[in-house]
């Protein structure tokens, strides 16, 4: 828990850095400084739905797979 502002100035201070609508706009100001195009998704995330797997990806996951329960079945490996 923050203490309790010890003047209006800091108050004002906190109550600045805390709003949503400060940070985009110091955001907009500085991509349009910068040149850097502004998008308004910037927080996108990868869904696991959005991810499709190689061939590539798939064989390297089933060898790694078969591997360690080689290993494990012939007692190979860490103990």
């Amino acid at each position: 828990m923050k203490p309790p502002p010890r003047s209006l100035e800091e108050w004002l201070y906190r109550a600045l850095m805390e709003s949503p609508r400060f940070h985009h706009y110091v955001r907009r100001v500085h991509a349009k400084i910068n040149r850097i195009p502004m998008h308004e998704e910037v927080h996108k995330t990868m869904e696991a739905g959005d991810y499709v797997p190689t061939r590539a990806h798939k064989f390297n996951a089933f060898r790694i797979i078969w591997f360690d329960e080689f290993k494990r079945s012939f007692g190979f490996g860490k103990r």
